[in-house]
Protein backbone atom coordinates (compact mmCIF):
# COMPACT_ATOMS: atom_id res chain seq x y z
CA UNK A 1 0.00 0.00 0.00
CA UNK A 2 2.80 2.33 0.91
CA UNK A 3 4.65 1.42 -2.32
CA UNK A 4 1.56 2.17 -4.44
CA UNK A 5 1.16 5.64 -2.82
CA UNK A 6 4.80 6.41 -3.49
CA UNK A 7 4.42 5.42 -7.15
CA UNK A 8 1.33 7.56 -7.56
CA UNK A 9 3.11 10.53 -5.99
CA UNK A 10 6.06 10.20 -8.36
CA UNK A 11 3.75 10.00 -11.34
CA UNK A 12 2.03 13.24 -10.26
CA UNK A 13 5.35 14.99 -9.91
CA UNK A 14 6.38 13.81 -13.36
CA UNK A 15 3.11 15.04 -14.89
CA UNK A 16 3.51 18.45 -13.25
CA UNK A 17 7.10 18.70 -14.51
CA UNK A 18 6.06 17.83 -18.07
CA UNK A 19 3.23 20.36 -18.00
CA UNK A 20 5.53 23.05 -16.61
CA UNK A 21 8.12 22.42 -19.33
CA UNK A 22 5.45 22.57 -22.01
CA UNK A 23 4.11 25.82 -20.59
CA UNK A 24 7.64 27.30 -20.49
CA UNK A 25 8.24 26.28 -24.10
CA UNK A 26 4.98 27.90 -25.18
CA UNK A 27 5.87 31.11 -23.32
CA UNK A 28 9.35 31.23 -24.86
CA UNK A 29 7.91 30.62 -28.32
CA UNK A 30 5.35 33.39 -27.82
CA UNK A 31 8.05 35.81 -26.60
CA UNK A 32 10.25 35.02 -29.61
CA UNK A 33 7.33 35.54 -31.97
CA UNK A 34 6.42 38.84 -30.32
CA UNK A 35 10.02 40.05 -30.50
CA UNK A 36 10.40 39.11 -34.16
CA UNK A 37 7.19 40.94 -35.01
CA UNK A 38 8.43 44.18 -33.49
CA UNK A 39 12.14 43.94 -34.41
CA UNK A 40 12.72 42.88 -37.99
CA UNK A 41 16.10 41.28 -38.57
CA UNK A 42 18.78 43.40 -40.22
CA UNK A 43 19.03 40.68 -42.84
CA UNK A 44 15.71 41.86 -44.26
CA UNK A 45 17.21 45.26 -45.17
CA UNK A 46 16.19 46.95 -47.37
CA UNK A 47 12.44 46.42 -47.60
CA UNK A 48 11.41 49.79 -49.05
CA UNK A 49 12.85 52.63 -51.18
CA UNK A 50 15.85 54.57 -49.88
CA UNK A 51 16.29 58.32 -50.17
CA UNK A 52 19.70 59.71 -51.01
CA UNK A 53 19.89 63.32 -49.80
CA UNK A 54 22.14 65.77 -51.64
CA UNK A 55 22.55 69.07 -49.72
CA UNK A 56 23.10 71.02 -52.95
CA UNK A 57 20.95 72.10 -55.87
CA UNK A 58 20.74 69.79 -58.86
CA UNK A 59 23.47 69.97 -61.50
CA UNK A 60 26.66 70.34 -59.47
CA UNK A 61 29.38 67.68 -59.15
CA UNK A 62 28.02 66.41 -55.82
CA UNK A 63 24.59 65.91 -57.37
CA UNK A 64 25.97 64.35 -60.56
CA UNK A 65 27.98 61.74 -58.63
CA UNK A 66 24.93 60.89 -56.50
CA UNK A 67 22.80 60.38 -59.61
CA UNK A 68 25.46 58.12 -61.13
CA UNK A 69 25.58 56.08 -57.94
CA UNK A 70 21.80 55.77 -57.38
CA UNK A 71 20.80 53.35 -60.18
CA UNK A 72 23.72 50.99 -59.53
CA UNK A 73 23.09 51.03 -55.79
CA UNK A 74 19.40 50.34 -56.47
CA UNK A 75 20.38 47.25 -58.44
CA UNK A 76 22.73 46.07 -55.68
CA UNK A 77 20.17 46.55 -52.89
CA UNK A 78 17.09 45.48 -54.81
CA UNK A 79 15.25 48.66 -53.87
CA UNK A 80 14.82 52.06 -55.51
CA UNK A 81 17.30 54.72 -54.40
CA UNK A 82 15.79 58.18 -54.89
CA UNK A 83 18.07 61.25 -55.06
CA UNK A 84 16.55 64.15 -53.12
CA UNK A 85 18.06 67.64 -53.36
CA UNK A 86 17.87 69.65 -50.12
CA UNK A 87 20.11 72.71 -50.67
CA UNK A 88 20.54 75.67 -48.37
CA UNK A 89 22.53 77.18 -45.49
CA UNK A 90 25.91 75.95 -46.74
CA UNK A 91 24.67 72.31 -46.82
CA UNK A 92 23.30 72.49 -43.24
CA UNK A 93 19.65 71.95 -44.22
CA UNK A 94 20.21 68.68 -46.05
CA UNK A 95 22.80 67.45 -43.56
CA UNK A 96 20.51 68.15 -40.59
CA UNK A 97 17.69 66.25 -42.29
CA UNK A 98 19.81 63.12 -42.46
CA UNK A 99 21.41 63.52 -39.03
CA UNK A 100 17.97 63.75 -37.45
CA UNK A 101 16.43 60.87 -39.45
CA UNK A 102 15.73 57.39 -38.10
CA UNK A 103 18.96 55.33 -37.99
CA UNK A 104 17.56 52.52 -40.12
CA UNK A 105 19.51 52.76 -43.37
CA UNK A 106 16.69 54.33 -45.36
CA UNK A 107 18.12 57.88 -45.42
CA UNK A 108 21.61 58.43 -46.82
CA UNK A 109 23.62 61.64 -47.17
CA UNK A 110 25.89 62.54 -50.06
CA UNK A 111 28.13 64.68 -47.87
CA UNK A 112 30.83 67.07 -49.03
CA UNK A 113 33.94 68.85 -47.80
CA UNK A 114 31.57 71.35 -46.14
CA UNK A 115 31.05 68.77 -43.38
CA UNK A 116 34.56 69.51 -42.13
CA UNK A 117 34.24 73.29 -42.55
CA UNK A 118 30.87 74.37 -41.12
CA UNK A 119 31.75 73.33 -37.54
CA UNK A 120 34.39 76.11 -37.61
CA UNK A 121 32.55 78.73 -39.67
CA UNK A 122 29.02 78.50 -38.24
CA UNK A 123 28.25 79.43 -34.64
CA UNK A 124 25.45 76.91 -34.13
CA UNK A 125 24.81 73.69 -36.01
CA UNK A 126 21.74 71.48 -35.41
CA UNK A 127 24.05 68.45 -35.40
CA UNK A 128 27.54 67.33 -34.48
CA UNK A 129 29.37 65.80 -37.44
CA UNK A 130 31.36 63.21 -35.49
CA UNK A 131 28.57 62.38 -33.05
CA UNK A 132 25.46 62.32 -35.23
CA UNK A 133 26.72 60.84 -38.51
CA UNK A 134 28.52 57.62 -39.47
CA UNK A 135 30.88 57.77 -42.49
CA UNK A 136 30.20 54.87 -44.87
CA UNK A 137 32.53 55.47 -47.82
CA UNK A 138 34.08 58.34 -49.75
CA UNK A 139 32.65 58.67 -53.28
CA UNK A 140 34.97 61.21 -54.91
CA UNK A 141 37.97 63.44 -54.45
CA UNK A 142 38.73 66.28 -56.86
CA UNK A 143 41.52 68.81 -56.85
CA UNK A 144 41.01 72.38 -58.03
CA UNK A 145 42.33 74.13 -61.11
CA UNK A 146 43.61 77.70 -60.70
CA UNK A 147 41.73 79.51 -63.48
CA UNK A 148 41.98 82.90 -65.22
CA UNK A 149 40.36 84.22 -68.38
CA UNK A 150 42.13 83.34 -71.58
CA UNK A 151 42.63 87.08 -72.21
CA UNK A 152 44.33 87.59 -68.84
CA UNK A 153 47.93 88.88 -69.08
CA UNK A 154 48.87 86.41 -66.32
CA UNK A 155 50.37 83.33 -67.99
CA UNK A 156 51.59 81.27 -65.03
CA UNK A 157 51.13 80.83 -61.31
CA UNK A 158 54.52 82.41 -60.65
CA UNK A 159 53.39 85.51 -62.55
CA UNK A 160 50.21 85.55 -60.46
CA UNK A 161 52.21 85.38 -57.23
CA UNK A 162 54.58 88.13 -58.39
CA UNK A 163 51.73 90.44 -59.37
CA UNK A 164 49.80 89.79 -56.15
CA UNK A 165 52.88 90.50 -54.02
CA UNK A 166 53.39 93.84 -55.78
CA UNK A 167 49.68 94.76 -55.81
CA UNK A 168 48.03 93.57 -52.56
CA UNK A 169 44.26 92.94 -52.86
CA UNK A 170 44.27 94.03 -56.50
CA UNK A 171 43.38 90.54 -57.75
CA UNK A 172 39.80 89.47 -57.04
CA UNK A 173 38.76 85.85 -56.72
CA UNK A 174 35.33 84.25 -56.73
CA UNK A 175 34.15 81.31 -54.62
CA UNK A 176 30.92 79.29 -54.14
CA UNK A 177 30.35 81.19 -50.89
CA UNK A 178 31.85 82.42 -47.64
CA UNK A 179 33.26 79.53 -45.66
CA UNK A 180 33.00 77.09 -48.56
CA UNK A 181 35.76 74.62 -49.39
CA UNK A 182 36.70 76.78 -52.39
CA UNK A 183 36.90 79.90 -50.22
CA UNK A 184 39.07 78.40 -47.50
CA UNK A 185 41.29 76.65 -50.04
CA UNK A 186 42.15 80.04 -51.57
CA UNK A 187 42.59 81.64 -48.14
CA UNK A 188 45.05 78.86 -47.33
CA UNK A 189 46.79 79.50 -50.64
CA UNK A 190 47.11 83.24 -49.87
CA UNK A 191 48.40 82.52 -46.37
CA UNK A 192 51.07 80.08 -47.52
CA UNK A 193 52.05 82.26 -50.49
CA UNK A 194 52.21 85.43 -48.40
CA UNK A 195 49.82 87.39 -50.64
CA UNK A 196 46.49 89.20 -50.28
CA UNK A 197 43.61 89.02 -52.74
CA UNK A 198 40.00 90.25 -52.59
CA UNK A 199 37.24 87.71 -51.98
CA UNK A 200 33.92 87.85 -53.86
CA UNK A 201 31.36 85.28 -52.66
CA UNK A 202 28.76 83.71 -54.96
CA UNK A 203 26.00 81.15 -54.53
CA UNK A 204 27.80 78.34 -56.30
CA UNK A 205 30.59 77.56 -58.76
CA UNK A 206 28.65 78.44 -61.91
CA UNK A 207 27.88 82.08 -60.97
CA UNK A 208 31.54 82.58 -60.04
CA UNK A 209 32.72 81.11 -63.34
CA UNK A 210 30.19 83.23 -65.24
CA UNK A 211 31.59 86.41 -63.69
CA UNK A 212 35.15 85.25 -64.37
CA UNK A 213 34.23 84.79 -68.03
CA UNK A 214 32.56 88.21 -68.02
CA UNK A 215 35.63 89.96 -66.64
CA UNK A 216 34.08 90.92 -63.29
CA UNK A 217 36.62 88.95 -61.23
CA UNK A 218 40.16 87.75 -61.99
CA UNK A 219 40.53 84.27 -60.56
CA UNK A 220 38.61 81.13 -59.55
CA UNK A 221 39.59 77.79 -58.06
CA UNK A 222 37.25 75.22 -59.63
CA UNK A 223 37.15 71.46 -60.05
CA UNK A 224 37.90 69.96 -63.45
CA UNK A 225 34.26 68.91 -63.83
CA UNK A 226 33.11 72.54 -63.43
CA UNK A 227 35.91 74.05 -65.50
CA UNK A 228 36.16 71.57 -68.34
CA UNK A 229 33.52 73.10 -70.69
CA UNK A 230 35.22 76.50 -70.48
CA UNK A 231 38.70 75.04 -70.94
CA UNK A 232 37.50 73.12 -73.98
CA UNK A 233 35.98 76.28 -75.48
CA UNK A 234 39.22 78.16 -74.88
CA UNK A 235 37.58 80.84 -72.72
CA UNK A 236 39.57 79.98 -69.58
CA UNK A 237 43.18 79.06 -68.94
CA UNK A 238 44.44 76.84 -66.12
CA UNK A 239 47.61 78.03 -64.38
CA UNK A 240 48.10 75.10 -62.00
CA UNK A 241 46.37 72.26 -60.18
CA UNK A 242 46.06 71.98 -56.39
CA UNK A 243 46.76 68.22 -56.31
CA UNK A 244 49.93 66.92 -54.64
CA UNK A 245 51.06 65.59 -58.03
CA UNK A 246 50.31 66.36 -61.68
CA UNK A 247 47.07 65.09 -63.19
CA UNK A 248 47.16 62.41 -65.88
CA UNK A 249 44.37 64.40 -67.54
CA UNK A 250 46.61 67.50 -67.76
CA UNK A 251 50.18 66.17 -67.57
CA UNK A 252 51.71 69.47 -68.69
CA UNK A 253 49.92 71.47 -66.01
CA UNK A 254 52.17 72.11 -62.97
CA UNK A 255 51.01 71.74 -59.40
CA UNK A 256 50.71 74.76 -57.11
CA UNK A 257 53.38 73.16 -54.92
CA UNK A 258 55.96 73.10 -57.72
CA UNK A 259 54.98 76.60 -58.90
CA UNK A 260 55.99 78.67 -55.91
CA UNK A 261 53.95 77.46 -52.90
CA UNK A 262 55.77 74.33 -51.67
CA UNK A 263 53.62 71.74 -49.91
CA UNK A 264 50.32 73.34 -50.84
CA UNK A 265 47.42 71.07 -51.80
CA UNK A 266 43.63 71.31 -51.63
CA UNK A 267 40.70 69.25 -52.79
CA UNK A 268 36.95 68.95 -52.82
CA UNK A 269 35.41 65.62 -51.82
CA UNK A 270 32.14 63.77 -51.35
CA UNK A 271 31.07 60.72 -49.41
CA UNK A 272 28.09 58.76 -48.12
CA UNK A 273 27.06 59.01 -44.46
CA UNK A 274 24.15 57.68 -42.39
CA UNK A 275 22.60 58.73 -39.06
CA UNK A 276 24.40 57.64 -35.90
CA UNK A 277 22.84 54.52 -34.43
CA UNK A 278 22.42 52.80 -37.78
CA UNK A 279 23.09 49.05 -37.20
CA UNK A 280 26.64 48.05 -38.02
CA UNK A 281 25.40 45.29 -40.32
CA UNK A 282 23.61 47.88 -42.48
CA UNK A 283 26.65 50.18 -42.54
CA UNK A 284 28.80 47.26 -43.68
CA UNK A 285 26.26 46.24 -46.33
CA UNK A 286 26.20 49.77 -47.74
CA UNK A 287 29.99 50.06 -47.57
CA UNK A 288 30.46 46.81 -49.52
CA UNK A 289 27.81 47.56 -52.14
CA UNK A 290 28.98 51.14 -52.66
CA UNK A 291 32.60 50.01 -53.05
CA UNK A 292 31.46 47.84 -55.97
CA UNK A 293 29.28 50.61 -57.42
CA UNK A 294 32.24 53.00 -57.48
CA UNK A 295 34.01 50.55 -59.80
CA UNK A 296 31.13 50.50 -62.28
CA UNK A 297 31.87 51.67 -65.87
CA UNK A 298 29.73 54.81 -65.37
CA UNK A 299 31.66 55.97 -62.32
CA UNK A 300 35.07 54.98 -63.69
CA UNK A 301 34.35 57.04 -66.81
CA UNK A 302 33.26 60.02 -64.73
CA UNK A 303 36.46 59.86 -62.66
CA UNK A 304 38.53 59.68 -65.84
CA UNK A 305 36.72 62.58 -67.51
CA UNK A 306 36.94 64.81 -64.43
CA UNK A 307 40.39 64.05 -63.10
CA UNK A 308 38.89 62.59 -59.93
CA UNK A 309 39.15 59.37 -57.94
CA UNK A 310 36.87 57.58 -55.44
CA UNK A 311 38.95 58.48 -52.39
CA UNK A 312 38.89 56.51 -49.12
CA UNK A 313 37.42 53.05 -49.78
CA UNK A 314 36.32 52.07 -46.27
CA UNK A 315 34.29 53.52 -43.44
CA UNK A 316 37.37 53.71 -41.20
CA UNK A 317 39.44 55.51 -43.85
CA UNK A 318 36.65 57.96 -44.66
CA UNK A 319 36.24 58.73 -40.95
CA UNK A 320 39.94 59.63 -40.82
CA UNK A 321 39.60 61.90 -43.90
CA UNK A 322 36.87 63.85 -42.11
CA UNK A 323 38.88 64.05 -38.87
CA UNK A 324 41.98 65.37 -40.66
CA UNK A 325 39.97 68.03 -42.52
CA UNK A 326 38.06 69.08 -39.39
CA UNK A 327 41.41 69.80 -37.71
CA UNK A 328 42.89 71.44 -40.82
CA UNK A 329 40.06 73.93 -41.36
CA UNK A 330 39.66 74.67 -37.64
CA UNK A 331 43.33 75.71 -37.49
CA UNK A 332 43.00 77.86 -40.62
CA UNK A 333 39.83 79.61 -39.44
CA UNK A 334 41.54 80.38 -36.11
CA UNK A 335 44.69 81.64 -37.86
CA UNK A 336 42.69 83.89 -40.16
CA UNK A 337 40.57 85.16 -37.30
CA UNK A 338 37.31 84.40 -39.13
CA UNK A 339 34.26 84.86 -36.93
CA UNK A 340 31.68 82.05 -37.05
CA UNK A 341 28.41 83.31 -38.47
Amino acid sequence: MQSTSKTTWCQCVLRVSVVANLALAVLLSFAATAQSSTQKPVGAYPERPIRFVVPFAAGGATDVVARLIAPNLSAALGQTVVVENRPGAATVIGTALVAQSAPDGYTLLQGSASLAITPSTMAKLPYNVTRDLIPVIQTSSQSYLVLVRHSSPIQSLRELLSYAQQHPKKISYGTPGHGSSGHLSIEQFCLEAGIQMTHVAYKGDNPALTDLLGGHIDLVFATISAAHPHLRSGQLRALAITAPQRSTRFPDLPTVSESGVPGYEASSWNGVLVPAGTPQAIVERLEQDLAKVLKSPELVQWYTDNGADPGAQSSTQFKEVIRVHLDKWARLVKTLGLTPE
